[in-house]
């Protein structure tokens, strides 16, 4: 039992580390893949899992058929919009295989969990809060020293560096700043349930907090504030959880008076001086540019529904948003976003119309059917009222994909929908102490 159990713990951690550097090992030319993902080895090395406990992965598919199913024709959506996309087939075919790479893994994550339940999930939840911890000391050595910023930059993040008002934005090792400020407010929101939930000590929970506030400032990301704020303003509601609450409120507003890249990101939602430099740290930067933040998303929400509008049934194909886009943008949208539009670099900013623009009526049905079954698990679960730490870290999962669509991210992805699965399944055993519905209530 020792030995699984230290098996199951190294491979979760493995999985977590390979997810989070994703480095490229190697191309595969006869079907045009740039770049082979490490994630992609580290999870056909967990698939010995399912075959030695047989028995108990048999068990866990019966029980777990229905989101499989759901899963499965989303993915077959994707195959018919593949079919049916004015783009070439390869490109969605590989975008497709993300998709089934993201739901593998979960589905892996939350089979491991269930050999041994509640033990093992909040393993996994530690390691995530932990892996923020590591990411966020890494940003505050990146910020300060330009020669580590420039080796993430070129290794993790295309070359790209974005400065506003001369400072870098934090990154670390994940692909966008706004990946990465996100990320920092899911491992706070992580860390308001391990301490209510699960008696995390208060010499780990208030340290934890005030680093990984520190380093979601430092990414000059407004998505990120969104994520953190709105869903543990809803703990206010609850009596319980009003002290560590006002707690983090406190540290997140006081880190980002101080700490934020730019202070107009945040005190100026309308408009904004974006100064992106693409490998040139030699002092003549690129022009600044001066537009509209809020109309720019706006824009590429309109884009995306024109796709929709010419492609209903089936979309424009699995990760075509971006290559579609330069046919889709308006004149405005192209004199302040050429350059990325023309680099295939920008999506619909927008969860919910990224899947319309890209698998139409067909997929989003069906990924729409996945949610509600989730919600309806959850509710049953956990009901509406008092907020719970849980209802606060799924709503900010939730609410990152309002002002932005992070299909890119694999390690954004699989920490989201693992969560979520976590959460979901009573198998897990992650009940809240302060939650009504009992713990043994079975799945439906």
């Amino acid at each position: 039992m020792m030995k699984k159990s230290f098996l199951l713990r190294s491979y979760i951690v493995l999985l977590m580390l390979s997810l989070v550097v994703n480095v490229h090992l190697f191309s595969l030319k006869a079907l045009s893949v740039n770049s082979v993902p490490l994630p992609l080895f580290v999870f056909l090395i967990g698939m010995a899992f399912p075959l030695c406990f047989f028995q108990d992965f048999l068990r866990f598919i019966r029980g777990r058929k229905m989101i499989l199913i759901l899963a499965g024709l989303f993915l077959l959506s994707g195959v018919f919009s593949v079919g049916f996309s004015p783009f070439p087939a390869l490109h969605g075919l590989k975008c497709l295989f993300q998709y089934g790479l993201l739901f593998g893994i979960s589905f892996l994550l939350l089979f491991l969990f269930s050999l041994e339940g509640e033990n093992l999930g909040l393993f996994f939840l530690k390691s995530v809060a932990g892996l923020a911890v590591l990411l966020a000391f890494i940003s505050f050595f990146e910020v300060t020293n330009e020669g580590l910023y420039r080796f993430l930059s070129d290794t993790f993040r295309g070359g790209e560096y974005q400065l506003f008002n001369g400072r870098f934005r934090a990154g670390a090792t994940l692909t966008h700043p706004n990946i990465f400020g996100c990320f920092m407010s899911l491992g706070i929101l992580i860390l308001l349930f391990l301490e209510r939930e699960s008696g995390l000590k208060a010499g780990i929970f208030y340290p934890a907090v005030v680093i990984l506030a520190a380093a979601m400032a430092l990414s000059g990301s407004r998505n990120a504030v969104i994520v953190l704020l709105f869903p543990v303003l809803l703990l206010l509601l609850n009596r319980k959880t009003v002290k560590t609450t006002a707690f983090v409120i406190a540290m997140a507003v006081f880190m980002m008076v101080i700490l934020t890249p730019s202070a107009s990101r945040f005190a100026d939602l309308w408009k904004q001086t974006n100064k992106t430099q693409k490998k040139d740290f030699s002092g003549e930067a690129a022009a600044s540019r001066e537009f509209n933040t809020v109309g720019t998303r706006l824009m590429l929400w309109q884009s995306a529904l024109a796709m929709f509008r010419d492609y209903p049934l089936t979309g424009i194909g699995p990760g075509n948003c971006n290559r579609a886009m330069k046919d889709y943008a308006s004149a405005a949208l192209l004199a302040v976003e050429k350059e990325k539009i023309d680099k295939e670099y920008l999506h619909a900013h927008n969860g919910f119309l990224n899947i319309l623009a890209e698998f139409g009526l067909i997929g989003i049905t069906v990924a729409l059917a996945f949610a509600i079954y989730l919600a309806v698990l959850l509710i049953r679960r956990y009901g509406f009222f008092p907020p719970l730490p849980v209802h606060a870290l799924l709503s900010g999962i939730i609410l990152s994909f309002i002002p932005d669509a992070f299909f890119y991210s694999l390690f954004y992805m699989v920490i989201g929908l693992t969560i979520f699965l976590l959460f979901a399944f009573p198998e897990n055993v992650l009940c809240c102490r302060s939650s009504s519905v009992p713990s043994d209530e079975p799945a439906p």
